[in-house]
C-alpha cells in the first residue's frame, strides 16, 4: 500500500510540477500581449521610417482620391 501511495504522490507532484510550469508560460504570454509591447513590436524602430510611411500613404490616398470617379 505504502508503494502505491508513493507512486500516487510522484504522480500528484509531476502534475503540480507540469502546471506550475503551463501556468508561468502563459503569465509569459500575457506579457508579451500587453498593448505596449504589441506597439513596441510592430511600430517602427525609428522616428523618420513612421513620418515617411505616412507621407507616402497620404500621397497615395490623395491620387487615388483624384482618380475616383463618381458612378
Amino acid at each position: 500500500m505504502d508503494r502505491q501511495a508513493a507512486v500516487i504522490k510522484s504522480e500528484m507532484t509531476q502534475t503540480r510540477a507540469d502546471l506550475d510550469y503551463k501556468l508561468s508560460q502563459l503569465e509569459a504570454r500575457a506579457r508579451e500581449m500587453t498593448p505596449r509591447r504589441y506597439v513596441q513590436r510592430h511600430m517602427p524602430e525609428y522616428f523618420w521610417e513612421g513620418t515617411i510611411g505616412s507621407a507616402l500613404l497620404a500621397i497615395g490616398g490623395w491620387m487615388a482620391w483624384r482618380h475616383y470617379r463618381p458612378a
